[in-house]
């Protein structure tokens, strides 16, 4: 004969237990990991820039007071065995309202759609209680002790509300590669804010300014200014209306104090900023200054410029010297002399690279379709002057 007995407290404390670790480890992770970047940006403009947000610590501290709002929910409810999962929803329910934040909520410093949907859910959740309540209470059948069937609901019901959570936070990806970009370029990871977002082919000119910015403290963005996306031109370099300190935490005013001086209110172009850098005494001898003054003619395709003044950065007087430039700079030089005739493009000292020019300008001549043609030079020089003049 069979029995109804309650649930044992073991299995009670089992689900307890477990329930609670997979949601602390879900939420520290989340935060500490996708989400800290949008927080600290929340928190930097919230404040006036007054504070800044510990990822560590402002993941462990959000997690103990969901935690607290769950064990607070547990207490007042008893539910128990299979709707013990249930005790999280106003935690979960928190969770996705700080990490749906977006750089539209945080500059109106509104609530928008959740302004009405967070009291819906509520009830809902009250409903669901009440309901709940009129179900028949949890007991077990005597030799039937099988705590699997009381976990399974519950890690059900947890997964489903992880889902749902990270379903509402925010899904565009160059806002996020925008916040991570500028969290390393403050923590001084310059190798890691130059690799955000590098095999995407989606930009926007600020997260190119954050990258370009980090090749050049590294020395690299005459090596690798074409491995991204250069849609912008020369605002790839430097925005200079991107001087929003109440919004952005890192500014083209900290890439100026690199370059050794800011711009005034009458400095309204790139190019302007740059040839004041040149004939200032202070500034024109800066490392950093030659990759933005050469990189900043490519970018205009402005071959004229950049042959007049790479040669006042470079010793180009031997082919060995010419072989060591970074490589858009090869890749300009390449082109002037196809350009300046057939004996200065057999005589380019880069052997390797002339090969490969030759490879894409057999492309170039040889497909016709003009699709097929724009794919196959994308896909193998896609990362080259060459292709980004071909756009232009």
């Amino acid at each position: 004969m069979n029995y109804n007995n309650p649930i044992p407290s073991t299995f009670s404390l089992v689900i307890r237990l477990s329930s609670i670790v997979l949601f602390a480890l879900f939420s520290f992770l989340y935060l500490f990991c996708l989400q800290c970047d949008v927080l600290a940006e929340a928190q930097y403009v919230f404040s006036g820039g007054v504070t800044s947000y510990s990822r560590l610590w402002g993941a462990l501290i959000i997690t103990a007071i969901l935690l607290a709002v769950q064990g607070v929910v547990a207490k007042y409810t008893q539910l128990t065995g299979r709707w013990y999962a249930l005790t999280f929803f106003p935690s979960f329910l928190l969770l996705t309202l700080l990490t749906s934040l977006n750089r539209v909520v945080i500059a109106d410093f509104s609530l928008h759609q959740w302004a009405w949907a967070f009291p819906l859910l509520i009830v809902v959740f009250l409903v669901t209680l009440y309901l709940s309540r009129k179900m028949p209470g949890e007991s077990i059948n005597e030799g039937d002790y099988h705590l699997s069937r009381y976990l399974w609901p519950n890690f059900l019901t947890m997964f489903l509300m992880m889902v749902l959570c990270g379903a509402n936070a925010s899904a565009d990806d160059v806002y996020m590669y925008e916040l991570k970009a500028e969290r390393l370029l403050l923590e001084k990871d310059y190798e890691g804010a130059s690799r955000v977002g590098e095999e995407s082919l989606v930009t926007s000119p600020r997260l190119n300014e954050l990258r370009m910015y980090a090749l050049a403290q590294q020395g690299l963005l005459g090596e690798r200014l074409f491995d991204y996306p250069q849609p912008y031109g020369e605002k790839s370099l430097m925005q200079m209306d991107d001087t929003m300190t109440s919004l952005h935490r890192f500014t083209c005013k900290d890439i100026q104090e690199a370059l050794g001086a800011w711009a005034n209110s009458s400095v309204t172009t790139f190019q302007q900023y740059i040839d004041l850098l040149k004939q200032n005494p202070s500034t024109r001898h800066n490392p950093m200054l030659a990759d933005y003054v050469l990189c900043g003619h490519l970018l205009r395709n402005d071959m004229y410029g950049f042959m007049r003044d790479i040669r006042k950065y470079y010793d180009l007087s031997t082919p060995g010297k010419v072989i060591e430039l970074p490589k858009a700079y090869r890749e300009a030089l390449l082109l002037q002399a196809k350009a300046i005739g057939r004996d200065s493009l057999s005589a380019f000292a880069d052997t390797s690279m002339l090969a490969a020019y030759r490879d894409y300008a057999e492309i170039k001549s040889s497909e016709e379709k003009e699709i097929v043609r724009n794919n196959r030079l994308r896909r193998n020089y896609g990362n080259t002057f060459w292709w980004y003049v071909e756009q232009e």
